[in-house]
């Protein structure tokens, strides 16, 4: 009997589970007021090197896509550097790669060897015929011939590093040419330029700032009383705001970052990633940093893991 009851229990127990479970879904989804549209990517840039602003190919309002050139300094001074070091990394490369004093000193080797062999076998057939001084001197010539070989290869080793080292001083250079070329680093909209042609910029003074358009944040705040973090966590959300005229776009996007903290007023913040459009006929964004949305977190779809 006991079993029975305990069987009766727990299946009623899971049931009420499942109803709760299912009926999850109905409750009304979250929809946060007031939530503030920001910039997920921007770039505020400065010169990596002092000189005189020489290029300038931006102005506000330009769309710039990331790696792309839009301003350099006078870089004359590096540029002769990397054409100096490549001419001696070249010539370098040549004399490592040229073996004309080993074969040349293998065969001054080869003449001296048999100068002295003769002198010896002279001797041996006419003692007194060569001198012990002329035999000494043509040993000497054998011998030097040899090191003078050694010393071929060395030069041919010390030109091969000798070109290591230009290789170094040529990357040097285009590695300061480089610092002297402002790049966009994202896609994006030039906001706002300061920096003006034939004016001295020093390292760090400010020269443009660029700010992603095609995506957004959506910042808002949920009640932790209501929502726990994994029902809106990766959650698909919408956003509406209000343009001129009274007029209503919405947007559809994703909780990409929900706070672990708990502010004082019993909520805690979320973002929403939402991609951005263009007004049907016009180059101009819809959704713009700055304004005010209201967000729809649907909590009953699947979740972007």
């Amino acid at each position: 009997m006991k079993i029975v009851m305990t069987i009766a229990l727990f299946t009623a127990v899971t049931c009420f589970g499942m109803l709760g479970s299912a009926a999850e879904p109905d409750r009304p989804a979250p929809v946060l007021e007031r939530c503030l549209v920001s910039l997920i990517d921007e770039a505020k840039l400065s010169v990596g090197e002092a000189g005189l602003l020489v290029e300038m190919q931006i102005k506000a309002g330009d769309r710039v896509t990331a790696g792309q050139v839009i301003a350099r300094i006078n870089d004359d001074q590096p540029q002769m550097d990397k054409l100096r070091a490549q001419a001696e990394h070249d010539q370098a490369i040549a004399k490592a790669k040229s073996d004309v004093d080993v074969r040349y000193s293998q065969k001054a080797q080869a003449v001296a060897q048999t100068a002295s062999v003769k002198a010896e076998q002279s001797h041996k057939t006419v003692p007194g015929s060569v001198t012990d001084v002329e035999r000494d001197r043509l040993r000497l010539e054998w011998e030097k011939s040899g090191l003078q070989i050694e010393q071929a290869q060395l030069e041919r080793t010390l030109a091969d590093l000798a070109a290591r080292a230009k290789d170094v001083e040529v990357k040097t250079a285009d590695i300061n040419i480089k610092r002297r070329l402002v790049t966009a680093p994202l896609d994006g909209e030039v906001v706002d330029v300061q920096g003006n042609l034939g004016e001295w910029m020093q390292v760090g003074a400010p020269l443009a700032h660029i700010v992603r358009t095609d995506k957004l944040r959506v910042e808002g705040y949920v009640d932790a009383a209501k929502w726990d973090p994994e029902q809106v966590r990766g959650r698909p959300a919408t956003v509406e705001v209000t343009l001129a005229n009274n007029r209503k776009e919405t947007f559809e996007g994703r909780i990409s970052f929900v706070s672990p903290l708990v502010e004082s007023g019993g909520d805690y913040r979320v973002f929403a990633e939402v991609p951005n459009r263009k007004s049907p006929g016009s180059d101009e964004w819809l959704l713009r940093a700055g304004q005010t949305a209201t967000m729809t977190i649907h909590f009953s779809q699947p979740a972007d893991r």
